[in-house]
Formats: structure tokens, sequence, C-alpha cells
């Protein structure tokens, strides 16, 4: 499960947006600053992710190879043991190998897919969130995702919800909470989201 905090739920202006995410402010910071910081932030935290599909993307071709050898050998040493009856402990142990190398491509292949799945919500997220509202908090489970956030107006709310609701790979896109809290003499919606996350291929 990741869970990113990128602002407290007291949150209401750019100093207090600012001071939530630890950025040090000797005056005032316009809500533009306080989230360009903030997608910063997302972007070091997606860092490990890609390293891990990279990672990923130069280990499985390698087992790949390791594996069509180990296949082509117990091909070959099937014929031989036509022969040969000898050969029968030699190709037990190329098949023990051939479904160790299997386990581990069939594990890496589903690392690489969940980190996939959370990159692409972080990265939607980024892009459809309405200028006058701010993410607090996001949790991604295997099956789930829950958004909870600040907007000015039930507008930026349901536009929100919105664009949400059309990705392609984010279904049952629900509207879990929306309520008014006041911050610094300012009224704030304070909302949560819920979206069933795709399953992967």
């Amino acid at each position: 499960m990741i869970k990113i905090n990128l602002a407290s739920s007291g949150v209401g202006s750019s100093a207090a947006i600012s001071a939530s995410l630890g950025i040090a402010t000797d005056g005032f910071v316009s809500p533009e600053e306080a989230r360009k910081e903030a997608l910063k932030r997302i972007v070091v935290m997606l860092i490990p992710a890609l390293g891990l599909y990279a990672y990923q993307q130069q280990n499985v071709p390698q087992k790949q190879t390791e594996l069509n050898a180990k296949t082509q050998m117990l091909n070959e040493l099937t014929n031989y043991n036509a022969k040969q009856s000898a050969s029968v402990a030699e190709i037990k142990k190329f098949k023990e190998d051939q479904a160790l190398i299997e386990a581990r491509i069939a594990a890496l292949s589903k690392i690489s897919k969940d980190r996939h799945r959370e990159i692409r919500v972080l990265d939607l997220l980024q892009q459809v969130i309405p200028e006058k509202a701010w993410v607090t908090q996001i949790k991604i489970t295997p099956e789930k995702v829950n958004v909870q956030g600040l907007a000015l107006s039930d507008f930026e709310v349901s536009s929100f919800l919105e664009a949400l609701t059309k990705s392609v790979f984010l279904m049952d896109v629900n509207l879990v909470s929306s309520s008014e809290t006041t911050v610094d003499g300012v009224t704030l919606k304070k909302f949560e989201i819920s979206c069933v996350l795709e399953r992967p291929q």
C-alpha cells in the first residue's frame, strides 16, 4: 500500500499548505508554488518505482534467455533418454531449474504490473485535479484507490470526480463524503473519493 500525505487536513491558505508540505517560507507562497513543490515530492516518490521497472526490464529478458536455453537442453536430454535411461536424473534437475526460472519471471512480471498501475494512478491525479483543489492523502491498495483532499467549492470536487470517472483504469468511482470546513476564516470543501483499480491483465 502506498500512502502519500501532500497536505494536512487543516490546510486552507497558501502559507498553511506550504507549512504542511515542509516548505520553509518567509512570506506569502502562492498556491501554484505549493502545488509545484508537491509535484516535486511525487516525482521523488516515483523514482524507486521507476528504478524497479528498469530493473525488471533488464532482468526478465536474461531470465527468458536462460529459460529458452534450459528448455532446449531439456529437449535434447529427452531425446537422449530414449537411448540412455541414466539421463533421467539429469532431466529432472533441468526441469526443476526450468520451474524455478519460470517462477522468478512470473514474480518480476507481477511486481512490474503492480508498480506500473500505481505510477499511472499518480500521473492521472496530477493531470486531472482542478486548479483550486488539493489532494491531502492518497491510499493505493491492490484493489482500490482512496483520495482525500480540499477544494474551494463543490464545482472543483465535481470536476475532479468526473475526470476520474473517465479514466480507463479506474472503475466504480464514488464520492464517499463531502463536508464543509473552515480554515483561517476560509470555507473549504473537504472530500473523499473511492475508486476500484483495474485488474492487471
